[in-house]
């Protein structure tokens, strides 16, 4: 009777511990997506720098093209004006009606639209232009590894639905290509075929 009380309390303890110890790799691996997520755009952008650091031309052109990204997210909120799921409709309501575009959130500014997402605009936008600019999968596949979770985090954490990184990601995309064609464009320059001197062969 004490063997099999001692047992059990054994085989609960253990049950105990594990489940705790799932607690808490859970919450750190949460905590993680959190961090990468919410700075996946910061992350992808002083990464982009860094490899394009040698690169005066495209480095230019790539840090226009991220202000131009940041500005059309903002023009593109204000026209479609889309909540975010995080907020119930009476709240956004209320904040429509007294021209508060912004509410603060730990000291923060934070947009009560939601549609495009501007973290999935911005991460796929740096994606796109450093694969186009180097070509090299490797990096790619450590870029696209964070626009994964930075995706998941927006819509885990409820600060965008699924259909907002599905608007905001190709955005990011296409202006990233449009800013590396004319990238190269103007690198490029315009090629004429020259004029002949008529000098000796």
């Amino acid at each position: 009777m004490v063997m099999t009380g001692v047992l059990l309390w054994y085989v609960n303890a253990y049950i105990n511990i594990k489940i705790t110890c799932n607690y808490i790799s859970m919450t750190i691996f949460m905590n993680l997506l959190n961090e990468v997520g919410e700075h996946g755009p910061f992350i992808l952008s002083v990464l982009t720098i860094y490899l394009l650091w040698d690169r005066n031309n495209l480095l230019f052109y790539y840090l226009i093209g991220l202000v131009c990204n940041f500005i059309l997210n903002i023009v593109l909120k204000g026209i479609i004006q889309q909540p975010r799921p995080c907020f119930n409709s009476k709240e956004f309501q209320l904040a429509l009606r007294n021209n508060k575009r912004y509410v603060y959130k730990d000291g923060l500014p934070f947009d009560i639209f939601g549609m495009p997402s501007g973290h999935a605009e911005s991460v796929l936008y740096s994606t796109m232009f450093i694969f186009l600019a180097l070509r090299k999968k490797n990096w790619l596949y450590v870029y696209l590894f964070i626009c994964i979770i930075t995706f998941i985090q927006r819509v885990v954490f409820k600060y965008h639905s699924v259909p907002q990184i599905l608007v905001g990601a190709p955005i990011g995309a296409l202006l990233a290509y449009l800013i590396y064609t004319l990238a190269e464009k103007k690198l490029k320059g315009t090629i004429r075929e020259k004029r002949d001197d008529y000098g000796p062969i």
